[in-house]
């Protein structure tokens, strides 16, 4: 075996360790790109979730509230049932 062969053969391993180790690192990069992108959507629907999670546990006191303000405009219904009776009361005694 010549020098020549040696250089060469040399030169075919610097060479296969080179490509492996550029294609190793660009699986790797794409895996890493990957793996953010996942890790970002999870982020994602995590926040979202949450934010679900807040308007699930608003709904009852959204709900009781608007039970209340309808029993208070009810109530309020009834005052002026009240004020309008006693009102034709008044006027039918002025009439009389």
């Amino acid at each position: 075996m010549g020098p020549e062969y040696l250089a060469l053969t040399v030169t075919a391993i610097v060479a296969g360790v080179s490509g492996g180790t550029w294609t190793a690192n660009k699986i790797l990069s794409r895996f890493h790109e990957r793996m953010k992108q996942l890790s970002e959507l999870n982020r994602n629907q995590g926040t979202k979730l949450d934010h679900l999670e807040d308007q699930i546990n608003r709904m009852p006191l959204d709900y009781v509230l608007k039970v209340d303000f309808l029993r208070e405009i009810q109530q309020m219904h009834d005052n002026f049932k009240q004020i309008n009776s006693k009102l034709d009361k008044m006027m039918e005694r002025l009439f009389k």
